[in-house]
């Protein structure tokens, strides 16, 4: 299991391909096998990363609370390891506000910027409504939560007929550590606060994508964010809800691949004029 170092902790990261690399960041209380369907495809075009988040999966678990700043530097210590530059960026869900951080500090490390379902300005309904969720997880721990959040996540068509695949997802779930997963739920309920004054001095070619029917991630807040960062385009899925890199992969690494091929060309074609 390869790692890397992040201060005094080490965390898991896995490889794939040859190529520009294209790092991605997976969603609060999962971990990289989230990515298999990306990591599958998409390693074919390029060098793709995944790793585990701080307090997830194989990486370290240090005790909270936690905060944004541990999450860039985190993914920093990865890109220095693997002595990557520049890197494209996809982050999903929580993943998205680290790739969102991560673009204001280091911008310069950053090719392009993929926001996948991310949440973004919350309504003060919308957030009384996630901090409700942070005390459930607090008086009973995360498990009490799983299926509401699958509920939320997948068609009900695709639960039905990808019963494996939505094991898979249930029992990371179910597999978190309490602590860490609190730590982790708390900062993804309110780092938007943090983000949402800063974005739009993001200042790199951004993607933004969300599913037509995410309650969490909604295509109001993928609109907003498309109108703040000035570099941006924006991508509404038909008919799909919150797990998009899953039940929607096939759409999904075809709007990867598109978005960076045509930055790619935008790229050259400012060297050529030179």
């Amino acid at each position: 299991m390869p790692t890397a170092l992040h201060g005094k902790d080490s965390f898991h990261f896995e490889e794939k391909g040859i190529g520009e690399s294209l790092i991605l960041i997976h969603g609060v209380g999962l971990d990289l096998t989230m990515w298999e369907k990306q990591v599958e495809d998409l390693s074919k075009h390029f060098h793709v990363i995944v790793y585990d988040m701080i307090g997830h999966g194989g990486s370290k678990h240090p005790p909270g609370p936690y905060s944004l700043s541990q999450f860039v530097e985190q993914l920093a210590a990865l890109m220095n390891h693997l002595r990557i530059e520049k890197s494209h960026i996809i982050g999903f869900s929580m993943g998205g506000m680290v790739a969102q951080a991560f673009a204001l500090k280091y911008p310069g490390k950053m090719k392009t910027l993929t926001i996948m379902n991310a949440v973004a300005n919350r309504t003060e309904e919308q957030r009384k409504a996630i901090l409700k969720r942070v005390e459930e997880v607090k008086r009973t721990g995360p498990l009490a939560t799983i299926e509401p959040a699958i509920q939320r996540w997948f068609n009900l068509e695709f639960l039905n007929l990808q019963e494996e695949i939505v094991s898979k997802i249930r029992k990371r779930l179910q597999t978190n550590d309490p602590a860490s997963y609190l730590a982790a739920y708390t900062l993804f309920a309110t780092a938007d606060e943090e983000l949402w004054p800063q974005i739009q001095q993001i200042d790199i070619p951004t993607q933004i994508i969300t599913g037509e029917h995410d309650v969490g991630s909604n295509p109001e807040m993928a609109r907003q964010m498309h109108e703040k960062i000035a570099h941006s385009e924006m991508m509404i899925v038909p008919n799909m809800k919150h797990m998009l890199p899953i039940e929607g992969s096939k759409i999904v690494n075809e709007a990867i691949r598109l978005f960076i091929d045509k930055q790619t060309v935008l790229v050259k074609s400012r060297g050529d004029r030179k």
